[in-house]
C-alpha cells in the first residue's frame, strides 16, 4: 500500500485518541446543525464565532474519520454518517443533562426521568411510588407523560431515562437493538358508555352496531385510534366519525359521562376511575385487541440503579394482572 492510500485509510478510521479530545461542545454543534439545518445558527446558540464553528466541525469529523455534514445553500445538513452518529450521541447528551438535573437539589436521591402513557398514572405508577416508599428507595422522580410515538422519540433522544408504553409497527426500526424492553402487562380497549345509552342494556354489541354513537375519540394516527378503527377495516366498514376528538382519556370518560356519547378507554382506566359508577362498558361480541404494557430503557447505556428499581417495582405490582383481561376480571 502506497503512503497516500494508508493516509486516505487512516484519514477514514475514526481514532479512540482524537475522539477522547472532543469536548461535550463538538457533541452539540452536531446536535444543533440537525436541528436548525444551519451551520451559522448553531454557532450562535453555541455563542462562537463561524470561524470556530468551522474548526469544531474539522475536529468532528477528523475524530469520527469522515464527513458528518453537508454544505447546503441554505446551510448545513447531517450526512448519513452524521445521522447515525447523532443517534448515539444524543443519548450521550441526554444522559450528560440528566446528571446536571440530578445535582441541581438533593443530590443524595437519583432522579429518573420518566416518559408514560396517561393510563400508567392510574394504577401502575401510584403502586410502584407506594412500594418504593415503603422500601425507603423511592427516587426523585420528573415525569412526562405522552403518546407512544413522543415516548420513543424523547428515549431515543435522550431525554427521558426510561418509559412505559406500547410497541407499535412504526417503532420497531428506531427501537430495534437500542432498547431493552420489558413486558408488564396486556392491556384491552374498553368501549365506553353513559347508563342511559341504548348500547349499555345489550347483552351483546356488534360491531356494526358501534355506528350509532356519537363518539369521542383520540386524535388521528395515536395508537389507540389505529387499534380502535382496524376491526372496522378489517370488516370492510368504515370508522364512525368523532363528533369530538381528544387525547385525554380522563377527560372523554368525564364527557361520556356527562351525555350520551361512546368513547373508548384501557380497562384498567375504568377499574380505577371515580366515575366508574356513572358510565358503563359496552358488552362487545368481539372485544378489541390488546396490547402489551412495556418498560423501556436505552440499550446504549447501563440503566441506572434507581431506573431498575423502578422497573422491577413495576413489574412486581403488574405480575398479578398478567394476562387477565380486567373486564373479565369484575365479571367474575
Amino acid at each position: 500500500m502506497s503512503p497516500s492510500s494508508l493516509a486516505r485509510a487512516s484519514a477514514a478510521t475514526p481514532s479512540p485518541n482524537r475522539i477522547d479530545r472532543l469536548r461535550i461542545r463538538h457533541l452539540r454543534l452536531l446536535d444543533l446543525v440537525a436541528r436548525s439545518g444551519s451551520l451559522t445558527a448553531a454557532g450562535e446558540a453555541l455563542h462562537i464565532s463561524q470561524p470556530a464553528v468551522t474548526k469544531m466541525l474539522q475536529e468532528l469529523e477528523h475524530a469520527f474519520g469522515c464527513r458528518l455534514i453537508e454544505r447546503t445553500t441554505r446551510g448545513g445538513r447531517l450526512s448519513p454518517a452524521g445521522e447515525r452518529a447523532l443517534e448515539r450521541l444524543r443519548v450521550v447528551l441526554g444522559a450528560i443533562d440528566a446528571a446536571g438535573e440530578a445535582l441541581l437539589a438533593r443530590p443524595e436521591v437519583p432522579l429518573v426521568r420518566l416518559g408514560m402513557l396517561p393510563l400508567v398514572g392510574v394504577d401502575v405508577l401510584p403502586q410502584a411510588v407506594a412500594l418504593l416508599h415503603a422500601r425507603g428507595t423511592l427516587p426523585r422522580l420528573a415525569v412526562r407523560e405522552h403518546t407512544v410515538g413522543g415516548l420513543t422519540t424523547m428515549l431515543c433522544e435522550g431525554e427521558l431515562d426510561c418509559i412505559v408504553s406500547r410497541l407499535q409497527k412504526d417503532d420497531t426500526d428506531q427501537l430495534k437493538a437500542r432498547a431493552h424492553i420489558t413486558p408488564l402487562r396486556n392491556e384491552y380497549l374498553a368501549v365506553v358508555c353513559a347508563p342511559g345509552h341504548p348500547l349499555a342494556r345489550r347483552r351483546e354489541v356488534a360491531l356494526a352496531d358501534l355506528h350509532e354513537g356519537p363518539w369521542i375519540l383520540p386524535p388521528r394516527g395515536t395508537h389507540t385510534r389505529d387499534v380502535f378503527e382496524q376491526p372496522f377495516l378489517d370488516s370492510g366498514q368504515l370508522p364512525p366519525v368523532p363528533h369530538i376528538e381528544s387525547a385525554s382519556f380522563h377527560s372523554n370518560l368525564a364527557m361520556t359521562a356527562a351525555g350520551g356519547f361512546l368513547t373508548v378507554a384501557p380497562a384498567t382506566a375504568l377499574a380505577h376511575y371515580p366515575a366508574m359508577s356513572m358510565v358503563r362498558e359496552v358488552r362487545l361480541r368481539t372485544p378489541f385487541a390488546s396490547g402489551q404494557l412495556v418498560f423501556i430503557t436505552p440499550a446504549e447505556i447501563e440503566a441506572p440503579p434507581a431506573v431498575i428499581r423502578l422497573r422491577e417495582a413495576m413489574e412486581a405490582v403488574t405480575r398479578q394482572d398478567a394476562g387477565v383481561s380486567p373486564a373479565r376480571a369484575r365479571r367474575r
